[in-house]
């Protein structure tokens, strides 16, 4: 349930400073604290029982999630419009979970050419080996015949909203067309804009990915990335 730093009154300058974090639910502490520790005690059996059984929402585990990272996933996911999102340890990491969830059981990934250096090399030389296929599109800019591109076993469309480094823009709204008249998922890469500039989840995205190591962060301090799913797919048909 949102809180009310989430709340949709507050604006983007306010959401980016202040969502996903109620201070009075950590000791009035006015920077989110880092809680340095694997796993998190129960109230009684019965908490833990509903905890384990996914009927009760909490804190378990530090690999599945704490408080502490819990706020960057609510924080992003209010400035995007998201209906969630999951933190992970660097944006390359946020992109093979993303892959491998659409596509580990084997199929194709129609993508952008216009791409970060290390997607590029990975759709070449890592995914692959995992049965996971890239055809790139001759038509990204060009959606009204990118259709024709997509084959029986593509599971999903991937592109980047400014690419990087060559800073193209791919007309998103046009491409989530495509996608979603074909039935599949459109996974936008949205690093380099962040949602200050660009919210794709407004202009059809099913998935939005960041390395948070960049735009997000701004500071050069840390590696992080994160998925975001819009809410609005339609998933049992994957």
């Amino acid at each position: 349930m949102a809180n009310e730093t989430q709340a949709p009154a507050y604006r983007f300058d306010t959401q980016r400073v202040r969502a996903g974090y109620d201070p009075k639910e950590h000791q009035n502490a006015v920077s989110p604290p880092i809680y340095q520790t694997t796993a998190c005690d129960f109230r009684d059996a019965e908490h833990a029982k509903n905890l384990f059984s996914f009927k009760e929402a909490g804190n378990l585990y530090t690999r599945v999630g704490n408080p502490t990272v819990a706020v960057p996933e609510q924080r992003v996911a209010a400035l995007d419009g998201a209906s969630g999102a999951i933190a992970l340890a660097s944006g390359m990491a946020a992109i093979s979970h993303t892959l491998l969830n659409l596509a580990e059981d084997g199929g194709r990934i129609l993508t952008s050419p216009y791409l970060y250096g290390g997607s590029a090399d990975s759709f070449k030389k890592i995914y692959p080996k995992l049965g996971i296929r890239f055809d790139y599109a001759k038509n990204i800019l060009n959606p009204e015949k990118l259709a024709e591109e997509i084959k029986p076993d593509t599971k999903a469309i991937f592109i980047e909203s400014i690419s990087n480094p060559s800073a193209v823009l791919p007309d998103v709204e046009a491409i989530a067309k495509v996608a979603h008249d074909a039935g599949i998922p459109l996974v936008v890469d949205n690093t380099v804009a962040t949602p200050y500039l660009f919210k794709p989840i407004e202009h059809g995205a099913d998935i939005v990915i960041y390395s948070a190591t960049k735009g997000l962060n701004g500071h050069g301090n840390l590696i992080g990335g994160l998925v975001l799913e819009s809410g609005g797919f339609d998933w049992r048909n994957i």
